[in-house]
């Protein structure tokens, strides 16, 4: 499997890693037969679906994690990988939930109504579900909505968040009515309102600045949920969450969720020995065989949001000279990493042209320029005309080597495989690159988010509002998720109006303005979109694959029998 990176920490509970690891990246797998990978489209929906009134009622379901979390709190930057995203999947709602198309509607869990009263400025008003409560029994209220806000919209300093992206376009939060009712006055216009409409902390855990960065570094965060974590045992790696006594909804099937540490390696192979009942096996060809023997297990396809790819740390060596960052590009194999990757898992195989959108989106279009179409022989004159010349077995400019390293988080088998392949079509052009492997627990905290490398190949996880998502991966410089080190100022701009425009046509065409920036700066390569492919036991219903999240609704998933 793969270690993957979410684009945020807003709204939708989805992760920040690639597939299993959550630093996000794929899975690998030996290369493809070619047919194996079909021109037809997944679903973006693939399960056993069943009227929860038809199953068991009780039964506990394992589910595997990578690592137990550095920091359980999915807001701050060390928390925003996918395995939290699986762990607060259970335990966390608001007041918008994203629908299997991308779309998104009311959840009356945690919401009366969510209604836009202005366009311009946006204002939105929110009138929460009475009933709805964290796990302690206060009841989710606007007071919890402020100090979110201002833990996540940058103007206290002392504050880590994954992301301000979003909350510092928010001018004011106030009480309505009542307590229930949070009205939420935006800047200007702004299109993406919907994924700033909820809170994942109460706020007595984000008023407080070191409550919120350390608070939740050996505890879950407090459930609003159907579920409730009972126990972390960090030693054995195992988190047991139970029902949550405090939820007003519909009775959950299941009695618990047990999540257990798996390394990525051994996970398919835990599934096939029922160890445990959910594998999310990526583009892991052997992985893919191995769940396939499981008599009593399924195998569900969709399509996906992660994609993976290659970033290059714009200000250290040789990568400062955009000239080297552009023969890099020119120089890459997208097909055969991709179809090494997908082609064993029978999926198809699909290059990322676009950084806002993903394959298979409305907006998505082809941004690219040509950049990535492989040509070794155009990559050497870049660099022949950069002043890079070749010298022995290895470019040389003014003295300096054409030397680069590619940090790799130890076992994971796709990660290694993308680093290998590039490592290949560099060196045949003149690069001597070498790959430096390293734990994969600490390969985010201490190596991809203090830009500790040359280059670094993960997943990024698309969101259902992909304009604000995508924005702070490379602008501004100093956002925490931009590990390019540099950026275009001109991107301010046209994010601020793409942001504001309220007609989706327009905002499209915007967006994909910004998108064309993103490329002109040349520091990543994305590569292939990888599919969502998802191991279940037979009996487990209401669980599979899905494009943007891991399940319908978390209280309908259980047993057939």
């Amino acid at each position: 499997m793969a270690l993957a990176r979410k684009k945020c920490a807003a709204l939708s509970l989805i992760v920040a890693a690639a597939l299993t690891t959550s630093a996000c990246q794929q899975q690998g797998g030996a290369p493809g037969t070619g047919d194996a990978a079909s021109e037809e489209a997944l679903p973006n929906a693939d399960y056993q679906q069943v009227d929860p009134a038809q199953l068991r009622d009780g039964g506990n379901l394992t589910f595997p994690i990578t690592d137990i979390p550095a920091n359980f709190n999915s807001a701050h930057l060390d928390g925003a990988l996918v395995d939290n995203s699986d762990l607060n999947a259970p335990q966390l709602g608001g007041p918008v939930r994203i629908t299997r198309d991308g779309s998104w509607e009311v959840d009356p869990d945690y919401a009366e109504s969510v209604e836009v009263v202005q366009d311009d400025p946006t204002v939105v008003e929110v009138r929460l579900n009475p009933e709805a409560v964290w796990e302690d029994g206060t009841a989710i209220d606007v007071e919890d909505y402020i100090a979110f806000w201002k833990a996540l919209n940058g103007s206290d300093k002392q504050f880590q968040p994954a992301s301000t992206q979003g909350y510092e376009d928010i001018r004011s939060i106030e009480q309505g009515d009542d307590e229930h009712h949070v009205v939420i006055t935006f800047e200007r216009a702004f299109a993406d309102w919907p994924n700033y409409v909820g809170v994942s902390l109460p706020d007595e855990r984000s008023s407080d600045p070191e409550e919120f960065n350390t608070g939740m570094a050996e505890e879950p965060m407090l459930s609003n949920g159907p579920f409730r974590a009972r126990s972390v045992d960090a030693r054995n790696g195992v988190v047991v969450f139970e029902r949550n006594e405090r939820w007003w909804g519909a009775t959950p099937k299941l009695d618990t969720i047990t999540f257990r540490v798996v390394s990525q390696a051994s996970q398919a192979q835990a599934f096939a020995n029922k160890e445990i009942d959910v594998v999310n096996i990526g583009t892991d060809g052997d992985a893919y065989r191995t769940a396939m023997d499981r008599e009593d297990g399924r195998v569900y396809k969709s399509s996906g949001l992660l994609y993976t790819h290659l970033t290059m740390n714009a200000t250290r060596g040789p990568l400062a000279d955009r000239a080297v960052r552009e023969a890099i590009g020119t120089a890459l194999d997208r097909d055969v990493i991709g179809q090494a990757a997908v082609g064993p898992v029978e999926a198809p195989v699909v290059n990322v042209d676009n950084y806002v959108y993903m394959p298979g989106q409305n907006g998505y279009q082809d941004n690219s320029g040509g950049w990535l179409a492989q040509d070794p022989e155009a990559a050497q004159r870049i660099l022949d005309d950069a002043g890079w010349a070749m010298d022995g077995d290895v470019r040389r400019k003014d003295g300096e080597a054409l030397e680069l390293t590619i940090v790799v988080p130890a076992d994971t088998q796709s990660n290694a495989a993308r680093a290998q392949q590039v490592q290949r079509d560099l060196n045949a052009i003149g690069f001597r690159v070498e790959l430096e492997t390293v734990p994969s627990d600490k390969y985010f905290s201490d190596y991809v988010t203090p830009r500790n490398f040359d280059m670094v190949t993960f997943s990024w996880q698309g969101t259902a509002f992909p304009v604000t998502t995508s924005a702070n991966l490379f602008y501004p410089v100093d956002s925490p998720q931009n590990y390019f080190g540099i950026t275009d100022d001109s991107i301010g701009e046209i994010y601020e109006r793409a942001t504001s425009e309220l007609d989706p046509a327009a905002r499209i065409g915007l967006a994909n303005e910004m998108d064309g920036k993103f490329w002109g700066m040349r520091a990543m390569v994305p590569f292939y979109a990888t599919p969502t492919v998802v191991g279940v036991s037979a009996d487990i219903a209401n669980l599979g694959a899905f494009q943007f999240s891991g399940a319908e609704k978390w209280t309908e998933v259980g047993y057939t029998g």
